[in-house]
This record gives structure tokens, C-alpha cells and sequence, in this order.
């Protein structure tokens, strides 16, 4: 048994496990040399780095980052617990620069300017959830992107392949990011919105929930934000591919925001992929004029089907107005697995997997919309989803080439 402030003494080999050094098989007679000492001064470290392993000499030790640094990536936070701190805010490199030299650069100065803010625990999915200020996470004592947190102190530790800091105290945190109540206005009447509803299947322990408890959680914060948002067209991406999912999702949303508040298309089963996309609407202010259109490999071959999910396309009118205009929503093949099988692999220059693939279904895209698939006579066409590209990459410059143009970038 030992305590906090006990000199000890053992014996063992150093060696790596993982890249992290530990003394392993040390002997059973580990000798407490004496107690209550006080503990080593804390080691200030700062960011950046000029090299990864900077950090090497203090690996295992007590650390503190007195500067105030920014809230940069939050992936992890909800599974492990984890907060990716940078001086500055930053951006995926093929977000500000095209795939290449400049953002391989980007990324490796990256890595350079982050530490990872872990929370002492090794379990998945904790709970509760632990703010950077030490107290719970909930929607009172949240955190948000940009915010700033300084004096993160700890042991510096290094696993799955970060350097992170295991908390030994509370930081302090500094809301500079508040959420605006709504979005700055851009004129208009109608809104259209595209939402990932995360594999939405009513049949259970798929790729959707696991039962009908887990299922509740999810619908309920589905609906919630559907709600929020409050928008005229929705279309929906990573639902079930079935009929029995979109009704279950329009009957639950109307019983949350009045009853016949939202329609939806009626399009059945698209493709072979267990999700799909689909579209919800207000009934009361557009109006779905003819019928819907699908882009797949049938259509055009440089839409590979089987790695992107067809594209869903249909014309609206405004029932106010008469203004009519086509929505196409998307879900191009992300990069989270290879296309090396239709000859598409990562070329290591940002863009990651699958890059030509996304490209070749943006090209196939325009040129489909260009032939204005759903007869509407109109070319007021929008284009929405998830395109699995950063605003710098292949698929988005085919997209900017075929006359659209980027309102994320203009208006953000």
C-alpha cells in the first residue's frame, strides 16, 4: 500500500508500451523509503511544441499549461471524456487550403499547437460527463467550441497516440463563445435544412439502437432539434431504408409540434444501402410539385452507388409566393474506410479516402441537375447533405465549377 507523498523504491526494466515508458516487472518487495513528503514542483509546459518529443522529458510527470487556450475539438468528449486544446482556434487543414503541401503543412504545425485534456478515467462513454472547470457537464455547466481553458494541470501521459494531460485539478474556464439565439437573418421566407439523424431504424440492434429504451433517447433528442429548427424542407440523411422508419420519425415529430405539421416523400426503398436519404415538409407552406428524381449509377456510372447513397431530388413550390425550387440532398462516401477497390485510395495530401470517388459523384451531380431531373422548368437549385469534403477539396471545386455557389462560406 502506498500514499500520496511516499518515496519509493523499486526495481524493473523500462521499457515502451504504446510509445508511453513505464518500469515493468519490478519486484514485490517495493520498499517505502519514507512518507509525507511533499509533492515535486509542478513542470510548466506551453504551446506549441517545436517537436513531438519535447514532451518526452517530462512524460509521467506533474504539468501544468498556464496559458489560456482554446477549445478546438470535442469529437472524443461524449465517448472518452476527451478536450483537444490549441493556442488558437483552428480549422481542417483542406478547409483553408487545397489538398496538398499547404495543408499537409497545416496539419503537421497542427500537431505541433494541441494537448489533449483527458478526465482521468478510462471508461467509455463516463458518466457523468466532466467540464474542464472540474463539476459535471450538463446544460448548465456546458462548454462550447472557441471557449477558452487555462492552467490545465495534471500528469503528462501519452496514449492512443496523443499527449494528453490526466487532471489532477480543477482548470479554469472562460466562456468566450456563446450561442447566438438564432442565426443572423439572410432574407427570405422559407427554410431548408439538412439533418443526420444517425441511423434512425425502428428495427432494433442493427445500426440504429439497440432496444426500444435507447431508441426513446435518440428519438426524443431527434424531434427536439427538429423542432428547434423549425424549417420548411428537412432532408434527412441516415435513416432506415424502409418506409415503416420515415412514418414512425413525421408520426413522432407531429405528435411533439401539432399534429399534420410535417409530410413526408413517399419514395420507398432507394438503393441497396440500409440507410438512405429522405425529405420531411410543412404541408402549410410548400407544396411538392411532381415527382421526385434519383441520382445513382444507373443514371450516370461516375456515381458509384455502392459507395455513395443516391441522391434524392424534389421540386417545391411556396404556397405563398409560387416560387418553385428543387432540393437535391446528398450523402457522398465518407473517409472513414477505403476506396481502394475501384482504384481510390488516400494519396496522403489531406483529402483522405476516397477522394476521386466523392469527385466523380459532385461532376455527376451538376451534370444531373443540369438536365433539371424533376421536370420543374426552374433553375433555382439547391444543393444539401453531407458531402463527406472540406470546403477546399476535389468534390466542393467540382461544385463551385458548375455555377453553384458556397453559401457556407459566404454567409459563415
Amino acid at each position: 500500500d502506498v500514499a500520496i507523498g511516499d518515496l519509493v523504491r523499486l526495481e524493473g526494466s523500462v521499457s515502451e508500451y504504446f510509445g508511453m515508458t513505464q518500469i515493468s516487472s519490478f519486484s514485490d518487495d517495493m520498499t517505502v523509503l519514507s512518507s509525507g513528503n511533499p509533492l515535486p514542483a509542478v513542470t510548466a509546459l506551453s504551446l506549441p511544441v517545436t517537436s513531438l518529443d519535447d514532451f518526452e522529458s517530462t512524460e509521467g510527470m506533474y504539468v501544468a499549461f498556464p496559458q489560456s487556450l482554446v477549445i478546438s475539438e470535442y469529437y472524443n468528449f461524449g465517448r472518452y471524456g476527451e478536450i483537444v486544446l490549441t493556442t488558437d482556434r483552428r480549422l481542417t487543414p483542406t478547409a483553408e487550403f487545397e489538398p496538398g503541401p499547404d495543408a499537409i503543412d497545416a496539419a503537421a504545425d497542427y500537431l505541433l499547437n494541441r494537448i489533449t485534456l483527458d478526465d482521468g478515467r478510462t471508461a467509455q462513454n463516463p458518466d457523468p460527463a466532466l467540464h474542464p472547470n472540474g463539476m459535471e457537464f450538463d446544460l448548465s455547466n456546458l462548454f462550447r467550441g472557441g471557449d477558452e481553458v487555462a492552467n490545465a494541470t495534471g500528469v503528462l501521459n501519452y496514449s492512443f497516440d496523443l499527449w494528453r494531460v490526466q487532471p489532477t485539478q480543477d482548470a479554469n474556464y472562460t466562456a468566450v463563445n456563446d450561442r447566438t439565439a438564432a442565426p443572423d437573418a439572410v432574407g427570405g421566407n422559407l427554410t431548408v435544412a439538412s439533418f443526420n439523424v444517425l441511423n434512425y431504424f425502428t428495427t432494433y440492434g442493427s445500426r440504429g439502437a439497440d432496444d426500444a429504451e435507447e431508441f426513446t433517447r435518440q428519438r426524443d433528442k431527434i424531434f427536439s432539434a427538429l423542432a428547434a429548427m423549425d424549417a420548411d424542407v428537412i432532408g434527412l440523411i441516415e435513416i432506415e431504408n424502409n418506409e415503416a422508419a420515415i412514418v414512425d420519425l413525421v408520426d413522432g415529430l407531429n405528435a411533439v409540434v401539432g399534429a399534420g405539421t410535417y409530410a413526408y416523400i413517399d419514395t420507398g426503398v432507394i438503393g441497396d444501402d440500409e440507410i438512405k436519404v429522405a425529405y420531411i415538409y410543412k404541408p402549410d407552406t410548400v407544396s411538392p410539385v411532381g415527382d421526385y428524381a434519383i441520382l445513382d449509377s444507373s443514371v450516370d456510372p461516375r456515381f458509384i452507388d455502392t459507395k455513395n447513397r443516391p441522391v434524392l431530388a424534389q421540386t417545391f413550390m411556396d404556397d405563398t409566393s409560387g416560387g418553385v425550387f428543387t432540393v437535391a440532398v446528398n450523402h457522398f462516401k465518407s473517409k472513414g474506410s477505403a476506396c481502394d477497390d475501384v482504384g481510390d485510395p488516400d494519396l496522403g495530401d489531406g483529402a483522405g479516402n476516397c477522394n476521386l470517388t466523392r469527385t466523380a459523384a459532385a461532376e455527376a451531380l451538376v451534370d444531373w441537375l443540369g438536365t433539371d431531373p424533376t421536370g420543374s422548368g426552374d433553375d433555382d437549385f439547391l444543393i444539401i447533405g453531407d458531402l463527406n469534403s472540406y470546403d477546399k477539396e476535389d468534390p466542393i471545386d467540382a461544385i463551385l465549377a458548375g455555377g453553384y455557389t458556397d453559401l457556407i462560406y459566404d454567409y459563415l
